[in-house]
Formats: structure tokens, sequence, C-alpha cells
């Protein structure tokens, strides 16, 4: 290849270079990478005080133990289940926005109205209940950016993880506002305000 035609093709790559549509997505290979895709553009995640492009073992010991946690629910009730990322669930089309979360839960009945499981498509509708493990690195307004998202794709619920400080903010969306209804700490435990009988211990999910 020339260093023309190679210049060319990497000036090409969508969603690095260019915006993606949505037809460009689905058809891009499987990437196992972390990202969010804003406005066509795939912005990788960052974990840690370094923004080291890949998670920290602590932030890969807390999404297990929400799984874990999450999955028991699912499996005991089976009204719902429950994914790791990566996953995307769709925003909007044009541009292109998707999301995702580290965790989340979703009910069967939604579930159904997605695409089958083998699909390359992002869930839409989205899950009721999405799990964020919050780095170090990120700003406040990133995450005001992800709960207005969330929001206008009917999230119902957002748990915020802050491993450092050991707690977990709960927030619940409705049509009308995005407020925290609650922050849990060692001792206590979670009770969901999407999926009626959810509640997980805190410590739970700091365990190593």
């Amino acid at each position: 290849m020339t260093a023309i035609a190679e210049k060319l093709e990497i000036s090409e790559i969508p969603g690095v270079t260019r915006p993606m549509t949505y037809e460009e997505y689905l058809r891009s290979p499987e990437e196992r990478a972390r990202y969010d895709i804003l406005d066509g553009y795939k912005v990788y995640r960052r974990y840690g005080k370094d923004e080291m492009a890949s998670p920290t073992r602590q932030h890969q010991s807390i999404q297990g133990n929400l799984y874990v946690a999450l999955r028991h629910y699912a499996t005991s009730t089976q009204s719902a289940k429950v994914f790791l990322a990566p996953c995307d669930v769709l925003i909007r089309h044009i541009p292109l926005k998707s999301r995702q979360p580290d965790v989340f839960l979703i009910s069967r009945e939604r579930l159904e109205q997605n695409p089958p499981d083998d699909s390359a498509a992002p869930l839409s509708p989205a899950p009721e209940l999405v799990v964020e493990i919050i780095s170090p690195s990120e700003r406040p307004g990133q995450r005001t950016a992800k709960l207005a998202d969330y929001h206008s794709v009917d999230v119902k619920e957002v748990w915020q993880v802050f491993a450092e400080a050991k707690t977990i903010e709960i927030i619940s969306l409705t049509e009308d506002a995005i407020e925290t209804v609650g922050t849990y700490k060692s001792g206590e435990s979670i009770v969901s305000v999407a999926f009626p009988g959810l509640t997980v211990a805190v410590d739970a999910l700091f365990e190593e």
C-alpha cells in the first residue's frame, strides 16, 4: 500500500476520524474496548488517576460483585436479565449516540422488545436500571451528561458507585425530574426504585 493510499484509508475510519452512521455501526467489527459513541465518534472510556485505557482490578472486582448481586435477583424472580459492559444502549440514531453502562438490569418485558441476543444492534428500548462505576478521572459534567442521556431513553434508575468512598448513590429518573433518592454506605443496603424487592448490601459490592 502506498503512503497516499494508507493515509486515505486511515483518514476515513468511521467513528474515529469522522462521524459514524447507524448503518456503519451495525456493520463494524466487534470491539471489546469500552467506549461511548457521542455525535458519531467513539469516545473510549478511561479509568483511574493516570487515565489508563483499561479498567483497574478494583473496578473489575466491583463490576463482578454487582453482576452477581443483580443476577441473583434476576434468576430468583425470573423478571429480568443482567448484562455486563461492553453492551451498547442506543440514545439516538442521528447523530449517532450510545452509552455502555458497566452493568445493567432489564426487565423481560423490555428485553422482548429488543433485537435478539445475537444481533449487533444496540439496546432500544433501554434497560430500566443502569450502574456506572465512577472513575476518579470522571468529571461531574460527564456524569450529568450520562444521566441526561439515560433520562432521554426512559431509564428509570441509575446507581453511581464511588469506589474510593465505598458509597452508592441511587438516582431516580422520572418524567419530570432526575433526583437522588439516597446515598448508601457500609453497613446499609441499597433499595431499588425500579425493581420491587431488589435490595443489595453495600458491603457485598466492595468485597475483594
